[in-house]
Parts: C-alpha cells; structure tokens; sequence
C-alpha cells in the first residue's frame, strides 16, 4: 500500500505516515495514532461549581464579567467558557446565538456624565409586575439609572415625576434624548393642536435640549433599549425592582 492510500485512509498527512514508520523502524513499536486537536479539559470540580454560584449570586453577571471577577476576589482562575458551561447547567444562563450582522452605524458615546440622558418606557414582561409600565433616565456617559419608576399606564406626567426625581438627586442634563412616544412628544397631528405635553413644558421650563431620534435607527435609543434588555434577563433573580436597581447601578 502507498503511503499516501495509508494517509487518506487516516486522515493524517503523508508526511506524518514517514514519520511514524521512520520511528517503527527504529523502535520497533506500532505507533497509534491519537485523538486529533487539544485534549481535553479536566471536568468541572466541585469547588470550581461553588465559587461560580457564589460569585453569580453576589454579582449576577455575565460568565466574561465573572471570569475576572472571580480572579479578583476569589484568587483563582477559571475560564469563561466553564462559567458559561456551570451557569447552563445551573438554569442561570442561557445560549444566545449572535443576534445581529455588522451594524452600519457608528456607536457613540458622550464624554461627560449630565451631558446626555437617554429615556424611554418598557412593558414589563416579568409575571410579577407583567403588564405594568417601567420607565428610567440613563446618562449616556457613565450608564447610571438616574430616575426610575413602574406604572399601571403611561403618561407624560409620569415622565415628568420620575424626571423631576433624578435632576433633585442627580442634577439636571444638558440633553435628553427619547423616541416620538406621545409621553414624551407631541406628534404633528392632533396632539399637537392641544399643545406641547407635560414633559415638554418641563424641559422647557428647566431648559434641557430635548432631542428626538429618528425613527427605525438603531443608534437613536439603543443604550435604554440595552438597559431594558438587562433588566428583563436579570429581574427574576431579584425579589424587588429597587433591588435590581441596586445591582445595576453600584455592583455590577
């Protein structure tokens, strides 16, 4: 037989056949051929179970996010693929195929907190509060949920309660910027024959730029839509809306 039939015949490379036939010659050992690729890595250890669960159940983050932290706080070293692989076990993470192609816009990003505030309203799909509305003010800079607040509806004078919220607390913003929700603008149409909505009287009144994004771009809202994402994904392993908050704003 040829060298290169015994090569087809073993998926390996001609060369790798002279190879081990030049070492049976001299050693006189049949060679075996191995597992193809790296080998593979040792099972996941109890402990290695036990420092993921805690660390998740402290921090409840990502298997990227956890790897570092559980070097930081824990001392030891565990790829994010077996912190990904303990939280499927688990029930604490799912597989998410990649959601979108290369994106033609350009993210950005304001340099200072207060530069930008970003709003918008979510339906809350959790069992607990499903139905009801969240609204919430992100700074575009430092990602910080300066307002938030859940209602059975929406309307502008809600906007303006969480709104008015956050600038006593936090300051207020140069800009916010929301979509054409009718809590938010007047459409030109007949609400904008009534007059301006509540929330614009407000900016007006504080003199805050209102920004309004194009409609269907995703770049227009997408940091609030993002955090609106988080919390629908996070909300179940917290037993309160303000105890999410907590989390989103100071620990993760």
């Amino acid at each position: 037989m040829k060298n290169e039939d015994i090569a087809n015949a073993q998926g390996v490379s001609v060369s790798r056949v002279q190879q081990l036939y030049r070492a049976y010659r001299k050693n006189g050992t049949i060679p075996v051929l191995k597992r193809a690729g790296r080998p593979r890595s040792p099972g996941i250890t109890p402990g290695e179970r036990d420092i993921v669960k805690q660390a998740f159940e402290r921090f409840r983050m990502c298997a990227c996010y956890l790897e570092k932290v559980i070097q930081f706080h824990y001392g030891v070293k565990i790829n994010h693929r077996r912190i990904h692989l303990i939280l499927r076990e688990e029930g604490l993470a799912v597989n998410e195929p990649r959601k979108q192609r290369r994106r033609k816009w350009i993210r950005y990003e304001r340099e200072h907190s207060n530069s930008l505030w970003h709003t918008d309203w979510h339906k809350i799909k959790d069992p607990r509060w499903r139905g009801q509305w969240l609204t919430a003010y992100e700074d575009d800079s430092s990602r910080l949920i300066t307002g938030y607040g859940v209602y059975l509806t929406l309307t502008s004078d809600y906007s303006v309660e969480v709104l008015d919220r956050a600038v006593e607390k936090y300051g207020k913003p140069r800009s916010i910027l929301s979509d054409h929700g009718t809590t938010f603008y007047s459409m030109e149409s007949k609400a904008r024959e009534k007059g301006l909505t509540a929330f614009e009287k407000y900016l007006i009144k504080q003199k805050i730029r209102f920004i309004t994004g194009r409609v269907d771009h995703p770049q227009t809202n997408g940091k609030i839509e993002k955090f609106f994402d988080i919390f629908e994904k996070k909300i179940r392993f917290f037993p309160s809306i303000d105890e999410f908050m907590h989390w989103y704003n100071e620990i993760r």
